[in-house]
């Protein structure tokens, strides 16, 4: 019984560990099988990146060699008659030279209208239609280096019998110039898509897949299936919506699904590179279907699947019989088990490395690999083709520094090999030798060869190691690109970028230089206090100045009319009047009075001027609103100096037969001692009298000059005299006076009895202002070397349209003032140099301010 259990066991165990190894040998098999397939399929992305480089390189040349082309055909435009035989040589000779990439060449006038087109048979139907595109006229008309290049678009907004194809071309075009160095038209050429990568690209190249061209907008300007031209990028790989990486450390090349025209995915390995057309960058795409790739490494792959299944129905014989044996020859299969494992391992590995070397045989990229002892085993058909000398020469010897050096010398695969990579110095010291960042202990660098297989050549080296499964070195791989093209083209675009940089340079500062001159100018004519205008010759409005006013963009509201339709109907045919004059050359000034938005009459001056050497004229705007104000109170004052030499002529002979009057009734009320209404009578009488001789008292002061006679005097005292004067109103009404001096004061430089006369009609003022019983403070203080005196109450104050008139002669509010009162305090207070305030809200009492200097130096 044990012993069946035990052989049980042992069988169990048999099966159990002959699927296990069958497990391991099918993950190991798809490991090999992966990591092989995604080596090869990185390679052949990297090389697909240098293609499509290449093909991008070849496309920039093309597009660089027809602008020179039509650079040519621009400047014989220029120095030569059109519409003649010349033109039309001129034209063919570039569409012969051209023809393997323009459609067609265009002559269009100052227009925009194509005038004569190339080759005639295929372009005739242009003649005569007008291009509207203003992306394509604005590059042309510019004043400095006007070129124009665009992509695929609807570059003709053509109407009529046009051939599709013009909207699928590229547009390089020139501006033509006269004699005189103006703009008199343009050449365009043409550029198809198809032609350009046909001629460009697909002559010059061997290549898995197919080119497809982007433009600036992500739309297919070249496809090999013309449906699908003019549809967006995205459209076919919708994966990739945030476009393309154009850093120079990015790899330029991905895996991708790509709708195909029957709308089913496609895993394609996609390479591209960018293209500058114009100002835009556009993209060479390049793209391989994944299977296709794969085909290549199938063989190998079929050989890892079938050694893999050889194992497995190996394991699976081998546990059979060890099954069905006993345990002694156990030991005997599981030997046999073993040799044939290591067999089947060595017939893999021998496999394998001659895929391999199948592989880096066909490669494109010149390719050898040399042992430890730095022997070449590997010396690929590229590498024939780039040095001259053939895989029979080269393995098996160190002859390999033959195509480059003449003397022995290693090359990186040597240091590689013997880990000397400090001695890099030793052999390149004039070049760069950099650690790759692809690959993990590569090495890198480009050197110039005078003489390679008999031209010169710029070489791309990159060596690696090859490990073997103790991770030693065993051989090292070495390849070359030839980079020629890329450093002559790199070279070239570097010193043609230094000459746009000077002659950008140059252009920035004049432009500058420019600015700032027309900039000052623009000031100087902003700062202007007059508002100018410049008029064509038929009133219409090409500048104004000031050209912003609180917000308003006055030069937008204006330009491009004419300028009598701001003005106010009723001042049209004036206004029209002195216009035509001026055209007859009578430049007369004048006046207009105007209504602003806000409602405000404003009075404007209107010169006109003509503006020398042109047909056209300035109008200066004045605002004269304050002159005219001015000249209207000069006038004003005029009069009031008349009316008060006249008053005072007639007070002076009133005041006599006033004060006889006066004391005639004084000796009849003596005499006749009048009681009840005759006594009231009497005293009207006098009151009355009193009141006349007070105003002609005023209008006396207020007529005659006032020169005061200053002398140093004390203002507690003016101050004192002043309300001593107006007790009796005080007493009357029951006024309460509160006092604010300041101790100490010193004494002012003032006339005494006139700033006592001004404090009287401010204190009767202030006391008529006021209810019985109301309250008065006056307040004495130094403020900055003045004297301030300020007089409040707690009347009915002053309604704030009338402050204004305060001061003005023979305005009042009371029934029986003069208004003269506080016209004589401004006089008097001016007099002195000093400044007078009121401040005053209706039913809120009033301030009487009044300012006067310490000394006659303030």
């Amino acid at each position: 019984m044990n012993k069946k259990l035990s052989l049980l066991y042992k069988r169990y165990s048999i099966w159990l560990s002959a699927f296990i190894v069958i497990v391991l040998i099918i993950l190991l098999a798809y490991a090999v099988y992966r990591s092989r397939e995604k080596s090869i399929i990185d390679l052949f992305s990297f090389q697909q990146e240098i293609v499509s480089n290449q093909a991008a390189s070849m496309i920039e040349g093309a597009i660089d060699r027809c602008e020179i082309k039509l650079d040519y055909l621009s400047r014989a435009l220029n120095t030569s008659q059109r519409n003649n035989e010349n033109m039309v040589q001129d034209f063919k000779n570039f569409y012969m030279e051209t023809q393997d990439i323009v459609e067609t060449v265009v002559d269009i006038d100052s227009n925009d209208i194509v005038r004569y087109a190339y080759p005639p048979e295929q372009s005739g139907d242009l003649i005569g239609k007008k291009i509207d595109d203003p992306e394509i006229m604005h590059a042309l008309k510019k004043l400095e280096n006007g070129r124009y290049q665009g992509g695929v678009n609807n570059f003709f907004a053509l109407k009529g019998n046009v051939d599709p194809w013009l909207n699928k071309t590229i547009c390089l075009g020139l501006p033509v110039y006269s004699r005189n160095d103006k703009y008199s038209g343009a050449v365009l050429a043409l550029v198809s898509p198809q032609l350009l990568i046909r001629h460009s690209v697909l002559n010059k190249s061997s290549f898995i897949g197919e080119f497809w061209l982007i433009d600036d907008q992500d739309r297919i300007a070249y496809h090999p299936n013309s449906a699908l031209i003019k549809k967006n990028f995205h459209e076919l790989i919708p994966a990739r919506k945030k476009g393309f990486n154009v850093s120079d450390d990015a790899k330029k090349y991905f895996i991708d699904n790509v709708i195909i025209p029957k709308n089913k995915p496609s895993t394609c390995i996609i390479s591209y590179a960018p293209i500058r057309i114009g100002t835009s960058t556009w993209f060479i795409v390049m793209v391989a279907p994944y299977h296709k790739v794969q085909n290549l490494i199938a063989s190998a792959s079929r050989n890892i699947i079938l050694g893999a299944f050889g194992l497995v129905i190996v394991v699976i014989v081998t546990a059979i019989s060890i099954a069905q044996s006993d345990v002694k020859r156990l030991r005997l299969k599981e030997e046999l088990k073993r040799l044939m494992e290591r067999e089947e391992w060595q017939s893999k590995v021998l496999r394998e490395k001659m895929t391999i070397d199948g592989i880096i045989e066909g490669s494109p990229v010149p390719t050898f690999v040399i042992d430890k002892n730095h022997k070449v085993i590997l010396w690929n058909r590229a590498c024939t083709d780039l040095t001259g000398f053939s895989s029979k020469v080269m393995v098996g010897t160190r002859n390999f520094y033959q195509p480059f050096y003449d003397t022995p010398r290693p090359l990186i695969a040597d240091f590689i090999i013997d880990q000397n990579i400090e001695d890099f110095s030793l052999y390149y010291g004039e070049i760069k030798v950099k650690k790759s960042e692809f690959i993990e202990g590569a090495y890198e660098a480009v050197k110039y060869f005078k003489n390679l297989n008999g031209r010169g050549r710029h070489l791309h080296f990159i060596a690696a190691p090859i490990y073997n499964e103790r991770g030693e070195i065993t051989s090292a791989i070495e390849t070359f690109l030839d980079v020629t093209k890329e450093v002559e083209l790199t070279k070239s675009l570097q010193e043609y970028a230094e000459s746009l940089q000077n002659e950008l340079g140059e252009n920035i500062r004049l432009n500058k230089e420019t600015e700032y001159l027309y900039n000052y100018l623009g000031n100087i004519i902003d700062s202007l206090p007059d508002r100018i205008f410049d008029l064509s010759k038929d009133g219409i409005i090409n500048f104004v100045s000031k050209q912003t006013i609180k917000g308003r963009d006055v030069e937008t509201e204006l330009k491009g009319k004419h300028f009598t339709e701001f003005v106010e109907p009723h001042h049209r045919d004036y206004v029209i009047s002195k216009w035509e004059n001026a055209q007859k050359g009578i430049f007369t000034p004048y006046e207009l009075d105007v209504v602003t938005r806000k409602g405000e009459k404003r009075n404007l001056l209107i010169t006109p001027s003509p503006v020398k050497g042109t047909d056209r004229y300035v109008l200066v705007q004045r605002d004269i609103t304050e002159f005219k104000e001015l000249e209207k109170k000069y006038y004003e004052s005029q009069m009031l100096a008349a009316i008060g030499q006249l008053s005072a002529g007639i007070a002076h002979e009133v005041r006599n037969p006033l004060s006889s009057i006066k004391m005639s009734l004084q000796i009849l009320e003596k005499r006749l001692q009048p009681e009840g209404n005759d006594l009231q009578r009497f005293k009207i009488a006098q009151r009355e009298v009193e009141h006349l001789e007070k105003l002609v008292s005023e209008v006396l002061i207020y007529a005659k000059p006032l020169v005061p006679n200053k002398e140093l005097s004390d203002m507690y005292s003016i101050i004192e005299n002043a309300l001593a004067m107006v007790e009796k109103s005080l007493k009357d009404k029951e006024i309460e006076v509160n006092r604010d001096f300041k101790t100490g004061f010193e004494a002012v430089n003032v006339d005494a009895s006139m700033i006592t006369q001004a404090l009287i009609n401010v204190f009767q003022n202030a006391v008529e202002a006021m209810e019985n019983r109301g309250i008065m403070v006056v307040s004495l203080k130094d403020e900055n070397g003045y004297a301030v005196i300020e007089v409040k109450d707690n009347g009915c104050g002053i309604d704030e349209k009338d402050m204004p008139h305060l001061f003005n002669p023979f305005f009042t509010m009371k029934n029986y003032g003069t208004g003269l009162g506080l016209s004589q305090v401004k006089k008097i207070i001016d007099q002195h140099g000093g400044v007078i305030k009121i401040l005053s809200n209706r039913g809120e009492g009033t301030r009487f301010i009044i300012q006067l200097p310490k000394n006659d130096d303030i």
